[in-house]
Parts: C-alpha cells; sequence; structure tokens
C-alpha cells in the first residue's frame, strides 16, 4: 500500500526529514551550552530547510484558498497552528528565570522579565533584553523563537500579495534577500543582527513557493529517480549536520540554495508504505514540538541539575535533556498543543458560522 501520492497536499517524507532536522537543532543548541565540540556542528542549519519547507507546503496547501480567506483569517489559522506551543514555551521559561530570582541572590529586575513573558508570548521581539534574562537574543526566554517570528512574517507578506503574479514575486524576493544573505550573512536571533533574518527568511521560503510552483509545472514524474535523489541528499543533510567542525560560509549558501530545496522537491515525490508514512508522521507531528520546547526544558534540567551537582557532565546531561525534551514534546502535543488547536479551531468555525448567518 502506498500512502504518498503526488497529487496530495501531504509528503510523509517530508515529516521524516522535518523530525530529524529538529532532532538536530537539539543537538546543535546542546554542542553549544554544554561545550560538546562535533556534537551537531551544523544543526542550525536545519532553519534553511524549515523556511524552504514552509514556503513548498504553505502554498502547495492554500493555493486554492486565495479568494476565500483575507490576510486576518488567514494569519488567525496560522495563530492557532503555532501560538499555543510559543505560549508553553515561554511560559516554562519565565517560571524557570522567575524562580532562579526569588531561589538566588539575583539582578533581575521584576518588570522587564515580565515584559519578556508579555512579548514572548505574543510572538514579539524584545529588542535591548538584558543579558541577566537572556539577552541580547530577540526572545531571552526562548531564543530559537526568533525563526517562528520570521514564520509569521514571511507567511504575512506572502499572503499579502497572494493576488500578485506569484513566481515573479517570488523570484524578485530570493534575488533581493539572497543578495543581501551573500553581502551581510545570515542572522536574525539577536538585536543587532535582525535585519539580517529577514533576509534569512525571505530567500528560503521564496524558494519554496518556487519549488510549488515548478512542481506543478513539471508534466513527467519519474517517482524513483525522485527516491533515489531523496535518500542521496538525505544523506547529505545528516553528513553536513554531524560533520564535527562548522561549515563554511560558502558550503552553507550551497546548502541553503541548492541541497535544501533539492531536498524538500524531491521529498514531495517520494512514495513511502502505510509503515513508513506512519513513523515519518510521528517524527513530523514531534517536529514542532521538539523546536518550540527545547530551550526552556534545557533551562530547567540543567538548572536543576547545578543546583544538585554544582557542575556540568555532559555524559549525564546530553542523553538526560534528550530524552526529556522528546518525553516533554510527546506529552505536549497530546495533551496540550492538539486539544487546544482542536478547541480553537472549533470556537474560529463556530464564529464563522454564526457571522455567516447573521450576513
Amino acid at each position: 500500500m502506498v500512502s504518498n501520492q503526488r497529487s496530495t497536499t501531504h509528503h510523509p517524507a517530508l515529516d521524516g526529514i522535518r523530525g530529524v532536522a529538529a532532532i538536530s537543532v537539539l543537538l546543535f543548541h546542546l554542542e553549544r551550552w554544554l561545550d560538546v565540540p562535533g556534537l551537531a556542528a551544523n544543526g542550525n542549519l536545519s532553519v534553511d530547510m524549515f523556511f524552504t519547507l514552509s514556503g513548498f507546503v504553505l502554498a502547495l496547501a492554500y493555493s486554492q484558498r486565495a479568494d476565500a480567506m483575507n490576510l486576518w483569517a488567514f494569519l488567525l489559522m496560522r495563530a492557532v497552528r503555532l501560538m499555543p506551543l510559543i505560549v508553553l514555551a515561554t511560559v516554562i521559561g519565565f517560571s524557570y528565570l522567575l524562580l532562579k530570582a526569588s531561589w538566588q541572590a539575583s539582578d533581575i529586575v521584576y518588570p522587564t522579565l515580565l515584559i519578556a513573558l508579555f512579548t514572548g508570548a505574543l510572538n514579539i521581539p524584545f529588542f535591548w533584553a538584558p543579558s541577566n534574562i537572556g539577552g541580547p537574543q530577540l526572545f531571552p526566554l526562548n531564543g530559537p523563537q526568533f525563526s517562528l517570528f520570521l514564520e509569521v512574517v514571511a507567511n504575512a507578506v506572502w499572503w499579502t500579495v497572494r493576488f500578485g503574479p506569484q513566481i515573479s514575486i517570488a523570484a524578485a524576493t530570493f534575488i533581493v534577500s539572497a543578495t543581501c544573505v551573500f553581502i551581510f550573512g545570515i542572522g536574525g536571533d539577536t538585536t543587532d543582527t535582525f535585519w539580517l533574518g529577514l533576509a534569512h527568511v525571505g530567500s528560503s521560503f521564496s524558494i519554496g513557493v518556487l519549488l510549488f510552483h515548478l512542481d506543478r509545472m513539471v508534466l513527467l514524474r519519474k517517482p524513483q529517480i525522485f527516491s533515489v535523489l531523496f535518500w542521496c541528499l538525505t544523506g547529505l543533510m545528516v553528513l553536513l549536520f554531524y560533520i564535527p567542525f562548522e561549515a563554511t560560509f560558502p558550503l552553507k549558501l550551497v546548502w541553503k540554495f541548492a541541497l535544501a530545496p533539492a531536498l524538500v522537491w524531491t521529498g514531495s515525490g517520494v512514495k513511502m508504505s502505510a509503515v513508513q508514512a506512519s513513523l515519518t508522521k510521528y517524527l513530523g507531528d514531534l517536529s514542532y514540538p521538539i523546536y518550540a520546547l527545547h530551550y526552556p526544558i534545557f533551562c530547567w534540567v540543567n538548572g536543576i541539575l547545578q543546583a544538585l551537582t554544582g557542575t556540568k557532565n555532559a555524559l549525564v546531561e546530553v542523553p538526560l535533556v534528550v530524552l526529556t525534551v522528546i518525553a516533554g514534546s510527546h506529552i505536549a502535543l497530546q495533551f496540550f498543543d492538539k486539544p487546544v488547536r482542536r478547541s480553537l479551531s472549533r470556537h474560529i468555525g463556530a464564529k464563522r458560522t454564526i457571522v455567516r448567518a447573521v450576513v
């Protein structure tokens, strides 16, 4: 039984690489936070693939709904998808710093901490956050959240111009954004690099949109070739993420502008068995909770171990954090994220029905 056909809007292979990428980001941050060289030296490059994948999947899922949904309705749907875990992650990070400030002699100013809670829960950058609560990160309570903010910005801009010539707009966006990336570099997570983030997301998201239109224009499908290329590119992705040294800037650009888009496009043409599709779907479902929650969960695990032992022990902490993040992500997905999203979707659907009835 084959579960994936190119005529659908769901591609199990893309779910699988999304899950692998999320775990790679987790290991990349553990390498930096715990000083473990070579753990996942380039796992942060997963963000480029997330942006490209977002452009492709959103264009695929919403291409027939441009007339039926205004900007507010579209952003509301994206908020239902993204915001529950963003709020949860912010609260977890806030509770850790609040307890730390109360437990230890700390120079944390509580009004500043409340500002970080408020901005983080609304997915708004906190410019010039003090270092004692996580600055200069734009989201001091959950550093990796910067990419989720950039994701929303890209979504909003794309939907705003949805009635224009999509291929031309995406191509122009790519050219301008890619030029900025070539000249100024890749960034977006701190106050100083905020503007670099717009080029970061714009270049990759626009490639995803272009891939969608290219996919629609290609008439001759060769699933077997897609499958071979996909697995080769998946191997290259793993190799790149886990080589024990940081990739050069030119290699990062090759990944961002060539390999990641090729991986997304070939993954959209891969056929999988029911068993494979079930596994990759679970990985895909778990990828967002892992990404959204791994920073505040690490803070809690690391803080508790430091309080108990007074030292860092990477041999203990790396597997403990990985297991805690995966278990916590599963629990958050099943018992918080899915129920909250279902409830919000029903509420929004009921309101739309009432409005249509009144009109």
